[in-house]
């Protein structure tokens, strides 16, 4: 959005994939202005699929409104790109290798001296120091070394994977936070900033952690089913299946009575009865629920105030009346895959989606204007595109 909070401030983007790209949308989305600097073949996800019209709208997943540079770093002119584009920003958000911020000139240091004011956030792998430091990784190996894949799955099958790469998306948020709040910093000052993707998944799952603490010993996987609290899971109907939540004792005598059975109540009335005999419980009210249908019981469960939804497909999802009012589905147009649909931003401001205006880039797309920007003439531009040292449209 424009008008967003963060107007007024330009984060320069070194990123790839999706942490840091994520990261610098939302700032986006909340106003910055974000000049993405890609190399000369571009950020790595523009060649994953699906594509439309050749562009891929994996890409096109964390890059709206942004800005973006085609640039060969090791060309002396780009170096001095980089330079000016350091001085004038506010903050430089990257996720590169370790160790490739300094052979491109651009480590903490250098950029400090640059501009003293400057919030440097990296995203890294395991963390910017330490044994793993220069340790490669993606998100199934921070799901893997973080223990959310054991703890992922029901208990009788192999642990399995979280299918979105949550990873990257917690490590992208956890930066715009960081960065947010640092440009919020009166008076500005020099702020490094060191996101790990895979803290970030452990602190996500800061409950199941506390049940190791507590034993010593690791938690049993539960499948849908919450380690805390019963019935809390997805339960299955006549026709399909829905979720529910009882998250107080006085919520679940709510929820006998709804569905007739009082009688449970008296079984089972408190969370620690019901955490003993949770496999009792959930046949009892599997008993019961696959006598009718689901919108039977969502109808019965939601006027009672009880948490109850459906599982719905991403397609479902999407045309859900709540999400359309809520403006996730978005549709850009694109100046070279004409009309994309995407996700659209979980955040509000003052009753509107903070959404940057602007569709994602094409790769170079503000090439010469940026260049030119950084106190390159027209000429030295043109040259840098000829000799194939940038790239633009």
């Amino acid at each position: 959005m424009s008008d967003g909070p963060l107007r007024g401030s330009v984060v320069l983007e070194l990123g790839n994939l999706i942490a840091a790209p994520y990261a610098t949308m939302l700032l986006a989305d909340l106003g910055a202005r974000v000049i993405k600097v890609e190399p000369l073949d571009g950020d790595l996800s523009r060649g994953f699929g699906p594509f439309q019209e050749g562009e891929s709208l994996f890409f096109m997943a964390a890059n709206r409104g942004k800005e973006s540079v085609a640039i060969d770093p090791k060309d002396w002119r780009a170096k001095r790109v980089l330079d000016s584009l350091v001085r004038k920003a506010d903050a430089v958000v990257n996720n590169l290798r370790h160790g490739a911020m300094d052979r491109m000139g651009l480590g903490p240091d250098r950029c400090r001296a640059l501009n003293p004011t400057l919030i440097y956030a990296t995203v890294n792998a395991f963390g910017a120091t330490g044994p793993y430091a220069e340790r490669a990784g993606v998100d199934v190996v921070f799901q893997g070394e973080s223990g959310m894949i054991s703890i992922t799955g029901s208990p009788d099958d192999p642990p399995q994977k979280t299918a979105t790469t949550i990873g990257d998306y917690v490590a992208g948020t956890n930066t715009a936070l960081a960065v947010a709040a640092a440009l919020a910093e009166k008076p500005r000052r020099w702020r490094r900033i060191d996101i790990s993707l895979r803290d970030g998944l452990m602190a996500v799952q800061a409950g199941w952690n506390a049940l190791a603490f507590a034993t010593g010993d690791q938690p049993e996987r539960t499948g849908t089913a919450s380690p805390f609290l019963a019935p809390n899971q997805v339960f299955e109907a006549a026709d399909g299946h829905f979720t529910l939540a009882i998250v107080a004792d006085r919520h679940f005598a709510i929820l006998c009575d709804t569905i007739g059975r009082p009688d449970l109540a008296g079984a089972y009335p408190t969370n620690e009865d019901r955490m003993a005999h949770r496999d009792r419980l959930v046949a009892d009210l599997h008993s019961v629920f696959r006598t009718a249908g689901v919108d039977h019981w969502l109808g019965l469960l939601q006027d009672a105030g009880l948490p109850a939804g459906r599982v719905l497909t991403i397609p479902e999802a999407f045309s859900d009346p709540q999400a359309v009012h809520n403006g996730m589905l978005v549709e850009y147009d694109h100046p070279v895959a004409g009309k994309v649909k995407a996700t659209g931003s979980p955040i509000q401001v003052d009753h509107h989606p903070a959404r940057s205006a602007g569709p994602p880039p094409v790769l170079g797309q503000h090439t010469r204007q940026v260049l030119l920007e950084a106190g390159l003439d027209e000429g030295s531009v043109e040259k840098m595109i000829e000799e194939g040292k940038a790239v633009a449209p």
